[in-house]
């Protein structure tokens, strides 16, 4: 007896279906119901606390530093990666020749590991050695060197733009593929009838790139909310917590304090964050509601 085409998809997805449950799912539920429980350390032994972990957790400073700090984050890495990527992907529109060649070095950042980007970034930083502050004295626009990472505010900045350099290559092909999907003739009707670059630019490109703006946002927004690594490497979350992003911090209270169950009430909080920015971001990119391409 032959399959039939839905039989036959269902077949081939249950591969799928079955490794997601296994690294994704499964471990989501676990880590959804450890966060109504308390560990204790020296016993090992778990007791059911109900929501004890949410109250405990909302009740603390350094959380809501870590939610503050984490909202920073997202927007800054949002909205530089946002202009950066926009701008290589025009760039990268208008090329004509060897255009390959260019796309695979704008993804250089993107594959590149986050301690490579991270040791990197920690040399051009470094307030004596650092390239950075010896670009900037040789062209007069500081007299001295600066500490990038000294000062909560200049540490946040810094940490932003390192990020933004290791994910902005993920929003700009998001783009550039998103531009190619535009046809040409609109383009060009737009030219002949006397309109600017910039007119057209923005009344017919970017009304037309709306769903791959949504989808380049959804990526970076959801990137920045897991952040982790280069916080830890560059700064450990200071100066002063100001680098101690959510991911950092439910680190440091489950490997640092081992209270594994308010980690996962932390982490469970993230990921209902993330889930409502997906739910928003899919309502938005309904054509029935929203952005049409």
């Amino acid at each position: 007896m032959v399959a039939s085409p839905t039989a036959r998809g269902y077949l081939f997805a249950t591969p799928l279906v079955v490794v997601l449950a296994a690294v994704v799912i499964i471990p989501a539920v676990y880590n959804a119901g450890l966060a109504f429980f308390k560990y204790d350390a020296m016993r090992q032994a778990w007791q059911f606390i109900g929501v004890q972990n949410f109250g405990n957790l909302v009740a603390r400073d350094e959380f809501w530093n870590a939610v503050g700090v984490t909202l920073i984050w997202v927007a800054g890495n949002v909205s530089l990666q946002l202009v950066l990527g926009m701008s290589v992907a025009l760039a990268l529109n208008t090329v004509t020749s060897l255009r390959a060649f260019y796309s695979a070095v704008v993804m250089v950042p993107w594959v590149s590991s986050f301690v490579i980007v991270a040791v990197v970034f920690l040399w051009l930083y470094h307030p004596e050695l650092g390239v950075l502050n010896d670009l900037l004295m040789r062209i007069g626009v500081v007299s001295e060197p600066i500490a990038w990472l000294a000062s909560p505010g200049m540490a946040q900045f810094s940490l932003i733009l390192a990020n933004t350099w290791k994910f902005f290559p993920l929003v700009a092909i998001t783009l550039f593929t998103g531009l190619q999907a535009i046809p040409h003739e609109l383009v060009e009707a737009s030219t002949i009838d006397g309109a600017s670059r910039f007119e057209t630019l923005r009344h017919v490109v970017f009304p037309l790139l709306a769903p791959s703006i949504a989808t380049a946002v959804l990526l970076s927004a959801i990137w920045a909310f897991n952040a982790f690594t280069l916080s830890i490497i560059m700064t450990g979350g200071g100066p002063l917590r100001a680098t101690e992003v959510m991911g950092l911090y439910i680190y440091k209270v489950a490997f640092d304090a081992f209270e594994f169950g308010v980690a996962a009430a932390a982490s469970f909080v993230l990921f209902v964050v993330i889930l409502l920015v997906t739910m928003a971001y899919l309502r938005v990119a309904d054509p029935a509601h929203g952005v049409r391409g």
